[in-house]
Parts: structure tokens; sequence; C-alpha cells
């Protein structure tokens, strides 16, 4: 037996669409030259203040002694950590228990959003302790004395 095709149905024809001029004119820009990057920062990089940071309980649930210097995530790129004085203590994991550094770092702590408003708080936080308790390294200017 042979089959034979499907027969396409029959569509009403449609009205030809009229475009209307534009009521103003229209600007373009014109790029003629090549834009330059935009120069970043150094990020401070010093081992005193990140054990100083280490040596503070974590701000998180408190627990002293088993503090690690964690970077704030906001604000870093690919293969780029963010500067040491933008850290705070959070706790290293310990057998049987993950540390709130490792779960910071997953995600697990915080939604972004809880975390963009915290980072911030915390750095500050973290910065006025250790200039408080004269651990504030040489050589590394304080944030709010930068110009």
């Amino acid at each position: 037996m042979k089959r034979s095709g499907f027969k396409r149905p029959q569509r009403p024809a449609r009205a030809p669409v009229v475009h209307q001029p534009l009521a103003a004119p229209v600007q373009y820009v014109v790029i003629t030259e090549q834009a330059a990057p935009a120069p970043k920062g150094k990020p401070v990089r010093s081992e005193t203040y990140r054990r100083a940071v280490a040596s503070l309980p974590c701000i998180e649930c408190g627990i002293p002694g088993i503090s690690q210097c964690a970077h704030a995530n906001t604000g870093k790129g690919m293969a780029t950590k963010a500067s040491d004085i933008d850290s705070f203590p959070l706790c290293a994991c310990q057998p049987g228990r993950q540390g709130c550094h490792s779960k910071f770092d997953q995600g697990a702590l915080f939604s972004k959003a809880v975390r963009r408003l915290k980072e911030p708080a915390w750095i500050a936080d973290t910065q006025r302790k250790i200039k408080t308790m004269g651990h504030w390294p040489a050589g590394v200017p304080f944030p709010h004395e930068q110009g």
C-alpha cells in the first residue's frame, strides 16, 4: 500500500505590513578610537595582617583559636583574590564539623544578597579591631586614611 503525503491546509492571505517612519531622527554614536582599559588598583598583600586577622575569634560563630583569614568573595576577579585588608576571621574545619570558612566560600552560609550586606560590615569590624589592638602592619595604609 502506497502512502500519500499530507495536504497543507489553506491559510487566509495576510495583509502587507506598512511601516511608519520614525517621529524623530535616530542618532548613532560612531566610535573612532579603541577604548583604554580601566586601571585596576593592585591588591594589598600583607602576611602580618592575615596573621592578625586569623588571631581573632570567628566573626560568625565566635569560636576562638581556629580562625583563618577569609577574603571577601565580592569584588574579586578571575584568578585574583581580594585585597588582604578586605578580609575577616572565619573558623576552619575540624573533624566532624564543617567550619564557617568553607561554608562561606561554598555559599552555604548565606545567599549572595545577604553575603554582600555582611562582607563590608565584617571587613570594617575586623579592620577596627586590628587597629584598636595596635596590630595594624606598618606600611599598610588604613582604608579610611587613603586619599
